[in-house]
């Protein structure tokens, strides 16, 4: 594999480099204020950036021609000609007035031009067009990412990225590890939609600056800064199954250099729904409070930002008639409980050099807690997890703005208390390591970056982590990027598995796990054809994982089993996906995927399908916007093709599954009213109302040796109608 990377590297300094076209600027208030954030996209197609902390961006521009849509929450969108000759300098106007024209509708979704990964921004235009009530529901929209329920009873989500569980997709809050570790079943749900500004979705090995977890793809979510934020920010949801939630943010200026914002989220749901009739919540109960209070300093030679957040979710499931309190281990009820406490304090510092902007230092940092108390019918689970992070970071340039690095040093702490059932485990992970990341960027049509770093784990030794990443630019309107990279990751076995648990599935841990190492390699094909006066742009990408060791969950070789061991053979998945998007009118746009994933394991001695992904997967999207954007409407269908499903066989004819599941189309839809101060919204998930047959096995018998609750292919809910409300006051 070494050989591979090098020859790798050898083709990319051996290919073409050309010369061509940059827009660059910054882009302020009236009042000369940064706006940070703000969305820069090449008009007509997907070529687009965002500004950075001081409103500065640069585009590669596939046309010398080109003009550029400037777009900027509570501002004026703008259109102006791109120009080259020099810095541009921009103001935009803040919308005071009651649905003010905009002249061009931006995309909401673009690939971001200045990253030499394959990186896609989902702007908060974009995570609007649905109820977004947490990340889990933040890429109903996207094409990228799949979302699935892991039971029928925990009400637990998952995403899917390349084919493979989204245990392997680094997931960070604003650059700190966040969705991991004892959170990364249900930490997606402690993220409110709400706080969210942007997401940025990237494919394949992610940067050496974040740590060595990223296995298939890295995605970082940016949440409102107080210093650009709402001054005050309502939104209000209720839907048909009962579900409410209540989301308040509020953000001030303190003085010229500090600025503060608190973001509120709660949400309660205690409603015993049950559309099929086997006697268990399709959807558990559920009550959560989040709070994060946040400070922004912002001086000549040193940013800082410093912040906490506490959080507190409890949910019920399981047979109806149970309920928050009752004692799952003596209820005469099958109960399902998981009551979560998270705290963390976090910030971020850096050291400016106002006249070498090229130049800094970084320092990034987390200290959270975490505790879960739960159970599952009559046995028991508990754990806590404390986590310390750091990471330095300094940048700078060698000799000029062609060849430029980023090096660094972090420490991850890890310590982990669990107890299931009877069992108890606990162990201390302590990872200091450090990395050296070097771009090379000689024009506008190519960049290389290659990075490597080194980790040194208590328990399991070293870890190298190469990774080398490109981007060609051979015509105006197509570009290739192309990269290879190494992951490792340290599995949590038992809530990695929580499905298994609502069933009567005994857990055997044949051997002790050993960490998780893959390879990761592939790229994508960036390219627009002109169909009439507009274009079609169109997005081709291929990746291909290999895992050089993964640790299997094995649930076919007995179905009142779970086996869990070291991978004994292959493992690999190729994942192809081809999008297509096109702006019919200023008005009206769609864009389409398709994906295909090969995903093979060796589970019980034979490469095989890894249960419960769809090889093939189909994705529509429709948005329309009326004139003055007062009325915007939004559709999404996703097509699912048939899933391969754990062997049953050897179960009573009566409880026996299909090998694989029948294919099935969602699909959502969302209305929306805007007005001065906001808007209101009404839409469905799952419209038309396709439901899992029987997902559970033997439900009347949950205490049964019979009783799965973990074979789940589809949705158990049906149609849901939900509306609420948006209602903001500018700073």
């Amino acid at each position: 594999m070494y050989s591979k990377l090098v020859l790798f590297a050898g083709y990319i300094f051996l290919s073409f480099l050309s010369f061509g076209q940059t827009v660059r600027g910054k882009i302020e208030t009236r009042e000369h204020e940064a706006l940070i954030g703000a969305t820069v996209i090449e008009l007509g197609t997907q070529n687009g950036t965002v500004t950075d902390v001081n409103g500065m961006f640069e585009l590669a521009l596939s046309n010398r021609d080109a003009m550029l849509v400037l777009s900027y929450s509570g501002f004026l969108a703008d259109t102006l000609d791109a120009d080259l000759s020099q810095m541009m300098h921009i103001m935009l106007q803040e919308n005071t007035e009651e649905l003010d024209e905009v002249v061009v509708q931006a995309s909401s979704t673009f690939l971001d031009d200045r990253e030499s990964k394959h990186i896609e921004v989902i702007t908060e235009a974009e995570l609007t067009k649905a109820a977004c009530c947490n990340l889990s529901e933040s890429f109903e929209t996207n094409a990228s990412v799949d979302v699935s329920f892991t039971d029928a009873v925990s009400g637990a989500k998952t995403i899917r990225m390349l084919g493979l569980d989204g245990r392997y997709v680094q997931i960070n809050r604003e650059n700190v590890p966040n969705v991991r570790g004892l959170a990364g079943r249900y930490g997606l749900s402690y993220i409110p939609g709400t706080w969210i500004q942007s997401i940025d979705v990237g494919k394949g090995a992610g940067t050496v600056v974040n740590g060595y977890e990223s296995m298939t793809g890295q995605i970082n979510v940016e949440l409102k800064k107080p210093e650009n934020s709402e001054k005050l920010y309502l939104n209000g949801y209720a839907n048909s199954f009962g579900r409410f939630e209540v989301n308040a943010n509020h953000a001030r200026e303190i003085n010229d250099k500090w600025s503060a914002g608190i973001l509120f989220h709660t949400n309660y749901f205690n409603n015993e729904i049950d559309q099929n009739e086997d006697g268990f919540m399709d959807i558990p109960k559920g009550r959560q409070i989040n709070v994060m209070n946040r400070y922004k300093y912002q001086g000549e030679k040193m940013v800082s930002q410093i912040g906490v957040t506490v959080m507190r979710d409890e949910k019920a499931g399981g047979q109806l008639g149970f309920d928050h309190g009752d004692d799952f281990r003596s209820s005469p009820q099958y109960g399902f409980k998981n009551n979560t406490t998270r705290v963390e304090l976090f910030g971020k510092t850096g050291l400016l050099f106002p006249h070498k902007p090229y130049k800094g230092w970084g320092f990034i940092y987390s200290a959270s807690y975490l505790d879960i108390d739960g159970g599952f019918g009559r046995e028991n689970y508990e754990g806590t997890e404390k986590t310390l992070y750091g990471n330095i970071i300094f940048q700078n340039i060698i000799g000029n703005s062609f060849h430029s690095y980023k090096t660094g040093v972090s420490m991850l702490y890890d310590e982990f208390d669990e107890i299931y059932a009877d069992s108890a485990f606990s162990r201390q992970e302590v990872v200091p390591g450090l990395y050296y990341e070097y771009t090379f960027s000689p024009g506008d049509k190519f960049t290389l970056l290659a990075g490597a770093r080194t980790d040194f784990h208590n328990l399991y030794g070293t870890y190298f982590t190469p990774r080398l990443h490109s981007r060609f630019q051979f015509s105006e309107n197509t570009t290739l990027r192309a990269a290879i990279g190494r992951g490792y990751r340290t599995p949590n076995t038992i809530i990695e598995n929580s499905n298994i648990l609502v069933s009567s599935r005994q857990l055997i841990i044949e051997e002790n796990p050993e960490p998780e190492v893959s390879w990761n390699m592939g790229g994508s094909l960036v390219t627009a054809v002109n169909i009439g006066d507009k274009k079609l742009n169109l997005i081709a990408d291929y990746f291909y994982t290999n895992f050089e060791n993964q640790l299997i969950y094995d649930m076919d070789a007995n179905s009142s089993q779970l086996r869990v061991y070291n991978l004994r053979g292959k493992s690999y998945a190729h994942s192809f996906q081809l999008e297509g998007n096109y702006q019919f009118s200023d008005r009206l746009s769609a864009k389409a995927a398709y994906k295909f994933y090969d995903v093979r394991a060796t589970i019980n001695d034979e490469l095989r399908e890894v249960p419960f992904n769809a090889r093939n997967r189909f994705f529509l999207n429709t948005s329309y916007a009326t004139r003055f954007d007062k009325w915007e409407a939004d559709a999404t269908l996703q097509w699912y093709g048939s899933k391969r499903l754990p062997d049953t066989s050897d179960k009573p004819a009566e409880f026996q599954r299909g090998s694989s599941s029948p294919d099935f189309f969602l699909l959502n839809a969302q209305v929306s009213r805007g007005f001065r101060w906001g808007n209101i919204y009404i839409g469905s998930e799952n419209l038309l109302g396709f439901t899992q047959d029987n997902p559970i096995i033997d439900s009347e018998n949950p205490f049964s040796d019979n009783f799965d609750a973990s074979l789940v292919w589809a949705p158990i809910a049906g149609r849901m109608v939900y509306a609420g409300f948006r209602y903001k006051i500018k700073n």
